[in-house]
């Protein structure tokens, strides 16, 4: 017998867990980085709602998904202003229910990049209306989508996030606020509402390969794979009967290399990224200052 008949073999793969049945939400799904989580949402069997104040939006991003061979078929458009206010954001979460039965899986994909001036030259008006803005829809989405979620078995509740949740960027001290924040109320949204059985994790991501940014480099991580990621691992929960919930998951992925860690990070772990370390990097992919450079170059690495 050869050394390598000795070896122990791997048991046989199993293929990805499916979403097939299990209805999701992606609340900023007609954004960059949201039409991503949808498009492998879609792909992975789930019933895929998606809310925006215009109509338009929905139509061009169904027009887009068709063309990409998503299934449009299990897509379901829902008119409404999640940032209108509390009525508003629970009437749309009603209107959601009715229209695509009740969530198994919400994915609040809210906010976006910004840059201004050093923190000791913003102006107060434009830090507190950012910090409002960003904080708020995160909590309106909270307070819409949470209850519906309360022991359904194998529920979930995913906040995407940026790197500047965890990383200084120069610049960016107003939306690093709002982000920490953000990283924060999802670690105390899972101490809260564990006992009912949901499990809430938090995604910590750099810069992200869009249907915009063409030019992104192959290290960067696409948005696509983070749903991706984010079906496999609530379709493993769902296949497992849910179990019971505990401290949110917190997961960076800054480049493509971190998408496999992500996937097998265990539900309540804390997962960092390889080029954690590499502030500098940081800076140039967020705001472009070194963007030549960085786009076509190789990974970062910490």
């Amino acid at each position: 017998m050869s050394l390598i008949d000795r070896l122990p073999r791997r048991g046989p793969t199993l293929p990805p867990s499916r979403l097939d049945g299990r209805t999701t939400v992606v609340c900023g799904g007609a954004g960059e980085v949201g039409e991503g989580i949808v498009a492998a949402l879609l792909r992975a069997g789930a019933r895929v709602a998606v809310p925006s104040r215009r109509s338009e939006r929905l139509s061009a991003l169904e027009g887009r998904l068709r063309q990409a061979g998503a299934p449009v078929e299990r897509l379901v458009p829902v008119i409404g202003d999640l940032s209108a206010g509390d009525g508003p954001a629970r009437r749309l979460a009603a209107d959601v229910q009715r229209l695509a039965g009740p969530p198994d899986l919400v994915v609040s994909a809210l906010g976006g990049w910004d840059a201004g001036p050093p923190l000791a030259e913003l102006p107060i008006e434009e830090w507190e209306r950012t910090v409002h803005d960003g904080l708020r829809a995160h909590q309106l989405a909270i307070h819409a989508f949470v209850p519906m979620l309360r022991d359904r078995p194998g529920a979930a509740y995913v906040m995407i996030n940026g790197a500047a949740a965890r990383y200084p960027v120069p610049g960016s001290g107003v939306v690093s606020t709002v982000a920490a924040g953000e990283l924060m109320a999802a670690q105390v949204l899972a101490a809260e509402e564990s006992g009912f059985g949901v499990q809430v994790e938090a995604y910590v991501l750099g810069p992200v390969g869009t249907r915009s940014r063409e030019e992104a480099a192959p290290w960067m991580a696409r948005a696509e794979q983070v749903g991706e990621v984010i079906a496999e691992r609530a379709g493993r929960r769902f296949a497992s009967g849910g179990g019971p919930a505990g401290p949110a998951t917190v997961v960076e992925i800054l480049t493509s290399s971190d998408l496999g860690r992500a996937r097998e990070l265990p539900a309540g772990g804390v997962r960092g990224a390889t080029a954690g370390r590499a502030g500098w990097v940081l800076w140039g992919l967020q705001t472009g200052g070194i963007n030549r450079q960085v786009r076509r170059g190789t990974p970062p690495r910490g």
